[in-house]
């Protein structure tokens, strides 16, 4: 998966690369990520992990990637054979997120997710999925949660209610790509929001948004 981008990443000016990624990196990650994306964390792990990957070959540095192949004494002297745990350590990703604004997995099933439930409750459409919500009458921009299920109805609806009420919407008519700003923006920011250089379950905890 990782060898289109590395055999062709010099062949094209480093500020393309943002480009590449979301071409041919995130637009298959986030394929039907809606659907799958809230699945148990050993399940996405090995996605979590081959984005980070994608990450580091696109954005990391790659003069100290290459470095640590020049073990021979001919390329390295002597007194710098012996490879220490730095060697072994992968370059941290969270800069490089950070960097570039990309959202992890767990966050991009976020975006995702919120964003499709608001066009469906916006515009109606699709209606088999429309009638599928049960809306508040009080507040009609809030859904009513049924019993908790995998499916892409309760799910979307408990995400919904977790992060519109902070949008303090009235009713649907801010247009979707400014929504598409906020809750990116409120993303980068919460993923970013805790420990500088090591990921933690806070940096996609949903429930620690914030609007501004």
């Amino acid at each position: 998966a990782m060898s289109t981008p590395y055999r062709i990443m010099d062949s094209i000016p480093r500020e393309i690369h943002r480009s590449l990624y979301y071409t041919l990196f995130e637009s298959h990650l986030s394929y039907c990520i809606s659907v799958w994306g809230d699945a148990a964390q050993f399940r996405i792990s090995s996605l979590w992990t081959a984005q980070k990957q994608c990450v580091r070959i696109l954005f990391g540095d790659r003069e100290a990637f290459h470095d640590k192949f020049n073990t021979c004494v001919r390329t390295r002297p002597y007194d710098q054979q012996i490879l220490g745990s730095n060697f072994y350590m992968p370059e941290h990703t969270k800069p490089l997120f950070q960097e570039n604004k990309i959202l992890s997995v767990h966050n991009l099933y976020t975006y995702h997710c919120f964003m499709e439930t608001y066009k469906i409750l916006k515009f109606r459409q699709p209606r088999s999925l429309y009638d599928k919500y049960s809306i508040s009458e009080r507040k009609p921009t809030l859904l009513i949660a049924g019993f908790p299920s995998p499916n892409f109805i309760d799910r979307s609806t408990s995400l919904w209610n977790t992060i519109a009420p902070k949008f303090k919407f009235n009713d649907f008519s801010p247009k979707v790509s400014c929504i598409k700003t906020c809750i990116k923006k409120a993303l980068i920011t919460l993923q970013h929001k805790e420990y500088s250089q090591e990921w933690t379950t806070g940096d996609y905890d949903r429930a620690n948004i914030s609007i501004t």
